[in-house]
């Protein structure tokens, strides 16, 4: 059995998990992504494995994004994101 903490729960520990870090990518000359920049290393794709496109909260924030999972050179899966309205790119584990 676990003992107790005594520690009174509450909304002040939560926090979102997993949010996107801001990487470089490089794109060919037809805007399709070549390497992953992640600040401490850089990693070519190479598959993109599968693609959507979220657009959302038109009504409030709005979100217009443009996922990709990527294969990696040393064959890890990622998914990354285009942010269409800041133009940045992210890496959003899960």
């Amino acid at each position: 059995m676990v003992t107790s903490s005594r520690t009174p729960a509450g909304t002040d520990r939560v926090r979102p998990l997993n949010l996107p870090r801001p990487v470089e990518v490089t794109l060919d000359s037809r805007g399709r992504p070549l390497r992953v920049h992640d600040g401490k290393r850089t990693q070519d794709i190479t598959q993109i494995q599968d693609a959507w496109e979220i657009e959302d909260e038109w009504w409030r924030e709005p979100i217009s994004r443009h996922y990709l999972q990527v294969v990696l050179h040393d064959g890890h899966l990622r998914t990354i994101f285009h942010d269409r309205h800041t133009g940045q790119w992210f890496c959003q584990n899960y």
